[in-house]
């Protein structure tokens, strides 16, 4: 697999040859994965379907997150290269809802995090 790398911004950049930095492989699809789980519900013009709808479920006054972890759970297996989905473990750093899942793809197994 191979796609176009972004930094913590999310914006696409230059590498140190002067051309679009690429990711390969595993950081490729962890990238994608990242990417995937960021996705709101009917974002995409033509994907209406995919995406997690975050205000519904994540970010209202009692989130569900029993509901959240099932939603990554299943946009985690639409990147390619992901076998399967492990542990998802949430926690509340003030304001900012945060978690970590084990994700398990055909280069091997790591660890992803992400908050909202």
């Amino acid at each position: 697999m191979k796609t176009l790398a972004t930094n913590d911004k999310n914006d696409i950049y230059l590498g140190p040859d002067g051309n679009l930095e690429l990711f390969t492989g595993l950081m490729a699809t962890l990238q994608t994965c990242e990417h995937v789980a960021r996705t709101r519900l009917t974002e995409l013009p033509y994907a209406q379907s995919r995406g997690i709808p975050f205000f519904d479920i994540a970010l209202g006054s009692s989130p569900d997150m029993s509901l959240y972890d099932m939603y990554l759970r299943k946009v985690y297996l639409t990147a390619p290269g992901v076998t399967a989905v492990g542990n998802i473990s949430f926690r509340l750093v003030g304001d900012e809802l945060k978690y970590t899942a084990e994700i398990k793809t055909i280069y091997g197994t790591e660890s992803a995090s992400g908050s909202l």
